[in-house]
């Protein structure tokens, strides 16, 4: 339940439970999900035996690693697209289904009882008031509706906080600053490249996003970084008015939005672990990770009910810190920035290049307004890179500050950097696509 007053936690004993007890809340929990997936889930049952593992063999946290992995392309061939060897319940106690865009292949599908629903909008809760959402606020929510989670998820749980939602998604951008004038949001959601669109597109129509209302952002759903962050508070003031922008993390294959979520302190996302059993492994080893060393992130669902995941990869990396909070939640660890998806990662002469790296490196520069990376490893001229950046300012010596911090990041490779007629370059009101690989 929620605290009495204006709360700033949504569970307030769940969220300052020790980390003693909360391991024992994660070895309870595991205990009964892998005995729950084995008996019910014919995609567990024979993954198990192939394994040689049996649910007895789980007695502590560290026995997890006995069991195997879960992959998209095991979801990719046997969920879709109803829960197929997946699912743990009859079809007839589903209420509906989330899916991944499926931009890579077939979609990965979240399929949901009333049950998980519930769990969901209560996590959704607790993470709302965690970024700084509070009884009162209204939310501008332009994440997308429909199957992708975020729209709804946010839309869905806003009224058990006390907060109201304007449901825009993405898209009419031109007319949303009309909805900013009116309406008076103080909290938007959205992805941090949709954010910034927002913030030009209000400057492009004589408003100081400064003097707007919107006090915190929950940017999310794809990669990016502290220098996106200092642009977006900056832009629209978020400091000055008492809030911030602040990390969200989710999935559809967990439960959507709300796994993960940055506090006030703004310095990594926590993990909601009585929910989300998380490893940070070496994702060429699968070997554990220490804190502050970056690994892929592996997570167990404890608590779903329609098709929980047992050691799902993610593929997305991050850096674990596991120090106290000063907002209180310390049993819970901060995932620090996602620095990006193995599967993104550019190998070059026995280096890593990651776009991430990249990002940051490009938003350096306050006269970039948007970049596109081409990578193209086809013609005969072997490896080669070029980076278009738009700009309304071209400042004597930009180039050359670029190419050097360019030539920082990637290494051995010296990009061709051209400038671009500020607008000339794609946006994008979803989730940006600002490396294109040949």
């Amino acid at each position: 339940m929620p605290s009495r007053g204006v709360p700033t936690y949504w569970e307030r004993r769940v969220e300052r439970i020790s980390r003693q007890g909360l391991r024992e809340l994660q070895t309870r929990r595991l205990k009964s999900v892998l005995n729950y997936v084995y008996t019910r889930s014919p995609f567990y049952k024979r993954a198990f035996k192939a394994g040689k593992v049996d649910p007895s063999d789980f007695v502590g946290l560290r026995d997890i690693r006995r069991f195997p992995f879960t992959t998209k392309d095991d979801l990719r061939q046997y969920s879709y697209p109803y829960g197929g060897d997946f699912l743990c319940v009859p079809m007839n106690r589903l209420i509906g289904w989330h899916m991944t865009s499926g931009t890579t292949g077939r979609p990965t599908v979240g399929p949901y009882t009333l049950k998980d629903h519930q769990t969901w909008m209560n996590v959704m809760a607790r993470t709302l008031l965690t970024a700084g959402v509070r009884p009162g606020d209204i939310l501008l929510n332009i994440y997308g509706y429909g199957l992708f989670t975020g729209g709804l998820g946010f839309h869905q749980s806003c009224h058990l906080v006390g907060a109201s939602v304007v449901p825009w998604s993405v898209g009419r951008t031109e007319p949303m600053v009309q909805a900013i004038r009116d309406f008076k949001p103080t909290v938007m959601t959205g992805t941090p490249s949709y954010q910034l669109y927002v913030l030009e597109t209000l400057r492009k129509n004589g408003i100081d996003p400064v003097e707007s209302s919107i006090r915190v952002t929950i940017p999310g759903a794809e990669v990016w970084n502290e220098e996106m962050r200092k642009r977006i508070e900056k832009g629209y003031g978020l400091k000055e008015k008492g809030g911030g922008a602040r990390n969200v993390y989710g999935a559809t294959e967990l439960l959507g939005p709300g796994s993960g979520q940055e506090c006030e302190q703004e310095n990594g996302f926590h993990f909601w672990t009585d929910h989300f059993f998380l490893e940070v492994l070496d994702p060429d080893t699968d070997e554990p990770v220490g804190p502050g060393e970056e690994g892929e992130m592996v997570v167990t669902t404890m608590t779903k009910e329609a098709m929980p995941l047992i050691r799902y990869r993610m593929r997305d990396l991050t850096v674990l810190d596991d120090e106290d909070c000063a907002c209180g939640r310390s049993a819970f660890p901060r995932c620090k920035w996602v620095t990006g998806r193995v599967d993104d990662v550019i190998h070059y002469r026995g280096t890593k290049i990651w776009p991430g790296a990249i990002q940051q490196a490009m938003f350096r520069f306050p006269e970039v307004n948007d970049y596109l990376v081409e990578v193209d490893r086809s013609g005969n001229k072997g490896f080669r890179i070029t980076v278009e950046i738009a700009t309304a300012h071209d400042t004597p010596g930009l180039r050359e500050s670029i190419e050097k911090e360019m030539g920082r990041t990637l290494i051995f490779i010296s990009p061709k950097v051209s400038f671009v007629k500020e607008g000339s370059l794609p946006r994008y009101e979803g989730k940006s696509k600002r490396i294109l690989i040949e």
